[in-house]
């Protein structure tokens, strides 16, 4: 009986540990920076110390226009995140834009 309990408390563990490590391996931690640029905002979107998106201009327009303030600019980065933790293209359209009334006009 001791060495049935000794054996599902050493294969417990050994399941747990796994769970854990599987847990904390697969668990991204994306970081967002919002920043000034001289008209406007932009944002960052990074992970651990490496810079994976580095946006000075509203995406998805032709025109450079930055973003009028810090708060779109993070609406925008957050979607730019969910996409990636669900693997689908970070890309960002038109529609997502108007979806998160981003201001185009800053003058607005």
């Amino acid at each position: 009986m001791k060495n049935i309990l000794k054996l599902f408390l050493v294969f417990g563990s050994i399941v747990l540990i796994c769970g854990v490590v599987f847990l904390i391996k697969n668990t991204s931690t994306y970081n967002t920076r919002v920043y000034k640029v001289n008209t406007g905002y932009g944002y960052e979107i990074s992970m651990g110390s490496k810079i994976l998106i580095k946006q000075d201009h509203v995406p998805a327009i032709s025109e450079q226009h930055t973003f009028c303030n810090s708060e779109d600019a993070l609406k925008i980065a957050n979607l730019v995140i969910s996409k990636l933790e669900n693997k689908e293209n970070p890309r960002i359209t038109t529609a997502e834009l108007k979806t998160n009334a981003i201001a185009l006009n800053c003058l607005n």
